[in-house]
């Protein structure tokens, strides 16, 4: 029987070169990645998150009372933006639990007041489902107590209005009535009867009005500074978070990148700057041949091990999750400072 003719292979670099091929099929996949991290990029600067609604005009009407409690008018020109959702209800955040209704618009069909855990809003629910486009007016009038606070030598009023964390206000005018005793107002102007703060928001913007008086016959309360824990502009965050999304992704495909350029780069050159096992990976465009034999030797070896190796397992998970939101929410509410009072109570 004759012999079988042996062949050689010649895996020399000589040969390689010779037998060399541009990685087209590398060069456009590295062409396709750079291009999706330019897209990348280019989103992180265009991406701009559209509210559900714009507050077009958002007027707050303040009388103080002679017992210090003060009837607080709010009235909203609304406009929804968001196709897949009408607008349903709003709610209004308002400074503490010590309030009474005393009237709302006809559109409204219902109010449901929320007090829980020092966080206080009315939640109103309108007469239909409002659409992309419709502009609707409505209003809600309450008595607030517990707002008079004494300090030096004076009684004094710090008061801000239920901010939107979602929501950009087009026009914003806050009116708080004139009295006697007054000796301090920061307010922006003021006419023949109204101090008056007047501008726009941005979302999660808030003013804060604060009005000093000569002391007067009234019951005062215990000052708590504002906290504004509760205040963000979801929108700016929802940005932040897909950027952080892109950057990732950018970040993934440079991985890709850096193996793709390495094979371009040894067709040049001879051999890649990327090692391992003790060998560059690519010669001359190809995959270096050494490299995968003590790559697969490695994986023999683990396999092997994996045999002769006896052990246990223990595997567990423990998810702990708490969430707290007050007052804010998909642009279509409206939130107050977090109150000191702990009254866990509903009413409807």
């Amino acid at each position: 029987m004759a012999k079988e003719k042996e062949v050689k292979y010649d895996f020399s670099e000589e040969t390689i070169k010779k037998r060399r091929r541009f990685p087209v099929g590398k060069t456009i996949l590295l062409s396709v990645f750079i291009l999706l991290q330019l897209l990348c990029v280019a989103a992180m600067f265009i991406y701009t998150p559209k509210p559900q609604d714009v507050i077009d005009k958002y007027e707050v009407f303040v009388t103080p009372k002679d017992d210090g409690t003060l009837d607080i008018e709010y009235r909203f020109t609304w406009t929804p933006l968001d196709p897949s959702e009408p607008l349903s209800f709003v709610y209004v955040g308002v400074p503490n639990p010590n309030y009474t209704i005393l009237e709302y618009s006809a559109n409204i069909t219902k109010v449901e007041e929320y007090r829980y855990d020092g966080v206080c809003h009315v939640d109103l629910h309108l007469d239909r489902d409002y659409y992309k486009g419709e502009t609707l007016q409505f209003y809600l009038r309450i008595n607030q107590a517990s707002m008079l606070c004494e300090g030096i030598d004076t009684y004094f009023y710090e008061f801000i209005p239920c901010w939107f964390n979602a929501t950009p206000v087009t026009e914003y005018s806050f009116h708080w009535k004139k009295t006697n005793g007054e000796k301090y107002v920061n307010a922006d102007t003021s006419d023949k009867t109204w101090h008056i703060w007047q501008g726009s928001m941005e979302p999660g913007e808030y003013r804060i009005m604060r009005l000093e008086y000569e002391p007067f016959d009234a019951t005062v309360t215990e000052y708590m500074p504002f906290d504004d824990s509760e205040v963000s502009n979801e929108l700016k965050s929802e940005k932040g978070g897909m950027i952080a999304i892109l950057v990732m992704v950018v970040l993934i495909i440079i991985v890709f990148e850096v193996f793709l350029v390495d094979s371009v780069i040894s067709y040049h050159r001879g051999r890649g700057f990327i090692t391992g096992y003790g060998h560059p990976m690519y010669v001359y465009g190809r995959t270096n041949r050494h490299y995968v034999n003590a790559h697969n030797k490695h994986i023999e070896t683990q396999n092997s091990s994996a045999h002769h190796t006896g052990g246990m397992s223990h595997g567990g998970c423990a998810c702990a999750c708490a969430c707290a939101c007050a007052c804010a929410g998909g642009g279509r509410a409206g939130c107050s400072q977090k109150d000191s009072y702990k009254q866990p109570e509903s009413n409807e």
